[in-house]
C-alpha cells in the first residue's frame, strides 16, 4: 500500500516527536531488513538497531528524505547500509585487528567471487600479478579487509569519489584481464 507524501511526512514528524506508533512502524521496517538479510548478526541486533535508529533520526532531522522512494524503502536502505558497515567493523575487530597488515594480495576465491569473476586459483594469481600495487592494495582493502569506500579513502588519504572511480576501473580491468587470459588458453 502506497502512502502519500503528506502521510510519509506525518510519520517522519511523529517519529521525531517520539510518537510510539511512528517509532513502532519504523522499528518494524528495521526488523524486517535484519530478519531478511542479517541473521548472522543476530546477537548484535540491539546495538545495530540503535545505530540504525540514530541514522534514521539524523537523516529525518536534516530533511534528507526527498520522496524519490517510499519512506519504507528509505528506512530499509539506511538499515541495510548500517548493517553492512556494522558487519565490516565487526569483521575487522574480530579477525584483522587494529593495524593494517602488509599489502600483499595473494588472491582468494572469496575475493574473486565478490568481483564476480570466479576464476580458478591459477588464473586468479595471474590476474592479480598483472595489476599494479595500488590496484592490489585497493582490492585487498575492499574485498579482503572489508573496508567501506569511506574507510579506504581515509586510509589512503584520497577523496571517496576517487576511491569509487578507481574501484570501478579496477573491476573493469580485472574482468578484461580475465577475458584476455582465458582466450590465451
Amino acid at each position: 500500500m502506497q502512502s502519500s507524501p503528506a502521510e510519509e511526512r506525518l510519520v517522519i514528524d511523529r517519529f521525531l516527536a517520539g510518537d510510539p506508533e511512528a517509532i513502532h512502524t519504523v522499528d518494524r521496517w528495521i526488523d524486517a531488513v535484519l530478519r531478511e538479510d542479517f541473521q548472522s548478526l543476530r546477537q548484535e541486533w540491539e546495538d545495530l538497531k540503535q545505530e540504525i535508529r540514530s541514522r534514521v533520526v539524523r537523516n529525518f532531522g536534516r530533511g534528507a528524505f526527498n520522496g524519490h522512494s517510499t519512506l519504507r524503502t528509505y528506512v530499509h536502505r539506511i538499515a541495510r547500509n548500517a548493517a553492512i558497515d556494522f558487519s565490516r567493523l565487526a569483521y575487522r575487530r574480530h579477525e584483522v585487528g587494529v593495524d593494517l597488515p602488509e599489502p600483499k594480495l595473494t588472491g582468494t576465491a572469496l575475493q574473486a567471487a565478490r568481483l564476480g569473476i570466479l576464476p580458478n586459483k591459477e588464473l586468479l594469481e595471474r590476474i592479480l600479478g598483472e595489476l599494479s600495487e595500488g590496484e592490489r592494495v585497493l582490492l585487498r582493502l575492499v574485498f579482503e579487509l572489508h573496508y567501506s569506500y569511506q574507510e579506504v579513502a581515509r586510509e589512503l588519504g584520497i577523496p571517496e569519489g576517487t576511491v569509487k572511480s578507481r574501484m570501478s576501473r579496477c573491476k573493469d580491468r580485472v574482468l578484461r584481464l580475465r577475458e584476455e587470459l582465458e582466450a590465451m588458453k
